[in-house]
């Protein structure tokens, strides 16, 4: 994709004295406003817990939860409710929430009220547009958890039980083809399990988990899996990676380590991405995977010792489906340990949070890195990173980043502490919520900027696999047709730098014709397979010289 304008680039030495300028201000509540690296806005100064997982839902509400093991948070349930919990380890009769709904476009919350206790769980929407989230720690480490979405107040959570076989405490579920979800590792769980459940074999080991654990360190946490095009999983651990076939139980090749063989699963914690699929249509898709930052062999031990190592500066890419794939080395603008990773609608990568020096865990991170960095994967080597306007909140072990369907990227989360501490520490707890606009979102780019006026979608937002897709929309100023493209994106489940389900597809440009005034029409062709898009809700998008437009929900069925 061609860029609109030549960005006018903002220099180093501006964002070093505008950071110098943020430190000397009251703690944090500020809102910064630039045109060329994005807008920070402060959304919500308090929603009672820390966002250390996150999910979108159809409906434009953000599902976000903290854990339960370590007291009270700052927001009651409401209407008396309390849990009575007598296995929770510090307080077991809790009126307090743990979870609350985000209203994106009403910008309010609510709480919701989790069973048992949700710490570093993981999770999926199901083609129905259900989140089933897995997994956790002490009395949830195999429950099985529903939240249907809902446009009233009506709806919480529901817990079917111990649904999992295996105790699943950072693990890692990504939804397949056929609408199930896979559950992969989790501590000293070196196998994999499906929900719902068959009357297959419950629970199946995976060698590769046991190969990538360093003994002590374990290295191989939330392992960064994605389903490729073929329907298998490129599981990603430690420092390198396989591709599997869930189905047979089988390892179906084997990718070489990262140069350097340091470490970038928890809590060595990086973060990965599998870049925009394209040619949807070939025989063979090409898939990239991007992992980014990271701790060096040694950082988790040393931290005991009081020595915060410098995090790794550097991205690995490799062409998964390659005859000979290999792993290209690049160097980020700042280093980084516990960022997130996240697709944007025009196809570029936001990496957004984390810290400078130290690991994953408790007390374990320092040197917060405030500025994202905006990763350009269609640029020349060399030209892909792009260093954006700083917030002025840390966000640390765990710390969360979504993409909403406007194009902003919703913050939240950081907390390095064993209980919520807000006073005479380093980074205290976070409980507010913030949006990053990235630069596509100025108003310098409005007339470029596409509006979605109608699609031939059955039922206004229903497409099949392998179906003429006619996309009506609006550009005030001049269009450049062959710059013009259509992209679907999948929310992602966001927890510990790693958003599971996440993928965005490129459906291109077939033809656009004139509509009539300012008004245009584009024919694209939807995915062949559920194994590039597996069935669900995406977000889909009209981009026009890498300025998208608003997204629009649809359903592929």
């Amino acid at each position: 994709m061609s860029r609109p304008l030549k960005p006018r680039y903002t220099s180093i030495l501006f964002f070093l004295l505008l950071q110098l300028f943020f430190a000397a201000q009251p703690y944090h509540r500020i809102v910064t406003y630039a045109a060329d690296g994005g807008l920070w806005q402060l959304l919500q100064n308090s929603v009672g817990i820390t966002a250390m997982h996150m999910q979108l839902l159809s409906n434009d509400r953000v599902v976000i939860f903290d854990r339960t093991d370590f007291g009270k948070s700052n927001l009651s349930l409401p209407d008396g409710k309390c849990r009575n919990d007598s296995s929770e380890l510090v307080v077991k009769y809790d009126c307090s929430a743990h979870s609350v709904e985000y209203d994106v476009l009403a910008n309010t919350f609510r709480p919701l009220m989790v069973q048992s206790d949700v710490w570093c769980s993981s999770g999926a929407v199901v083609p129905d547009g259900r989140l089933i989230q897995t997994g956790g720690f002490n009395d949830g480490e195999r429950k099985v958890r529903i939240f249907s979405p809902c446009n009233g107040s009506g709806c919480d959570w529901k817990e079917v039980g111990d649904g999992l076989k295996a105790k699943r405490w950072y693990a890692t579920s990504h939804i397949l083809p056929d609408g199930r979800q896979i559950i992969i590792g989790g501590r000293k769980q070196f196998n994999y399990e499906f929900y719902p459940k068959s009357s297959a074999p419950n629970v199946y080991r995976l060698l590769f988990l046991t190969e990538t654990n360093d003994r002590g360190v374990e290295n191989n946490l939330y392992p960064s899996v994605f389903l490729n095009g073929d329907g298998n999983l490129f599981i990603f651990a430690n420092n390198r990676a396989i591709l599997f076939d869930h189905n047979a139980n089988k390892v179906v090749r084997t990718y070489p380590a990262i140069p350097g063989g340091d470490p970038r699963s928890y809590p060595s914690t990086g973060s990965a991405v599998l870049l925009p699929l394209r040619n949807l249509q070939a025989a063979t898709i090409e898939a990239e995977v991007l992992v980014c930052g990271g701790a060096p062999k040694g950082s988790f031990a040393k931290v005991a010792n009081g020595n915060f190592v410098p995090a790794l500066d550097t991205c690995a890419r490799i062409k998964i489906n390659d005859p000979n794939p290999q792993w290209v080395m690049e160097t980020m603008p700042t280093a980084r340990v516990m960022g997130d990773m996240t697709l944007l609608p025009n196809g570029n990568v936001l990496i957004i949070n984390g810290a400078g020096a130290g690991t994953a865990g408790w007390e374990r991170g320092r040197d917060p890195i405030l500025n994202p960095v905006l990763y350009r994967p269609d640029n020349a080597f060399g030209s892909r990173f792009e260093l954006q306007n700083p917030s002025t909140i840390p966000r640390m072990y765990h710390s969360t980043a979504i993409l909403l369907r406007d194009g902003r990227v919703l913050v939240g989360g950081s907390n390095p502490h064993i209980g919520y501490e807000f006073t005479g520490v380093l980074f205290p707890t976070e409980l507010s919520l913030e949006a990053f606009s990235p630069p596509y979102m100025d108003p310098q780019f409005n007339n470029l900027r596409p509006t979605i006026v109608s699609t031939t979608a059955s039922a206004g937002k229903n497409i099949g696999y392998r179906q003429k897709l006619l996309v009506r929309f609006e550009v005030t100023g001049k269009i450049v047709t062959d710059t013009v493209s259509v992209t679907m994106v999948a929310p992602a489940f966001n927890t510990h730098s790693f958003s599971m389900n996440h993928r965005l597809l490129v459906l291109g440009n077939e033809k656009v014709t004139g509509a009539g005034t300012s008004t245009y029409d584009i024919q694209v062709t939807t995915p062949p397979s559920g194994d590039l898009a597996p069935s669900g809700h995406y977000m889909l998008y009209v981009v026009h010289q890498e300025i998208p437009s608003e997204g629009l929900w649809v359903k592929i069925l």
